[in-house]
């Protein structure tokens, strides 16, 4: 049996689960010592929050196989788009055994209905090229421009596949 569910705090220890196949798939390293244990606290804090961090499940037979996450976050106003609020999906994964299956859109369909219901004006997300049909085919469209990145010297750049420089900007 297939069973659609928004996660709980309990719930965190398989939403890292399985963000650490998305990581895997990403080329990066689930396994980094302390990662796990940062990740699963974060999720756990971060549900507690209803109205501003979702996160959705699907189980098949009782274990969870796809999840994704959403959170709202406050930008300032610009012209054309008075409401600053803006979207963000990210750490979806399906289990790669179940992948094509419609888990990945379920989960994302009931991320975009939470924030129609929190009345947020636009939903961002970055997506890898195995990803990109689906947001494409839910109205998602590649905007391009000049998003760039910055990172503390030492840390790992998410994404990125570099490490990065100095901790000053120059």
């Amino acid at each position: 049996m297939t069973n659609l569910r928004r996660a709980r705090p309990d719930d965190a220890a398989e939403l890292t689960r399985l963000r650490g196949l998305m990581v895997a798939a990403m080329g990066g390293d689930p396994m980094t010592a302390g990662w796990a244990q940062a990740c699963e606290a974060a999720f756990t804090r971060r549900l507690a929050e209803p109205d501003r961090f979702a996160a959705w499940l699907v189980e098949v037979d009782g274990r969870a196989v796809s999840s994704g996450v959403g959170w709202v976050e406050e930008h300032l106003p610009a012209p054309g788009t008075l409401d600053g609020r803006r979207g963000h999906v990210a750490s979806m994964s399906t289990e790669p055994a179940r992948q094509r299956a419609g888990h990945g859109r379920a989960v994302l369909t009931a991320l975009m209905g939470w924030f129609a219901s929190l009345e947020v004006p636009r939903v961002d997300l970055r997506a890898t090229e195995a990803g990109r049909p689906l947001y494409e085919g839910m109205g998602f469209r590649v905007l391009g421009g000049a998003t760039m990145a910055w990172a503390a010297a030492g840390t790992a750049a998410p994404g990125l596949g570099f490490a990065v420089g100095p901790a000053t900007p120059r």
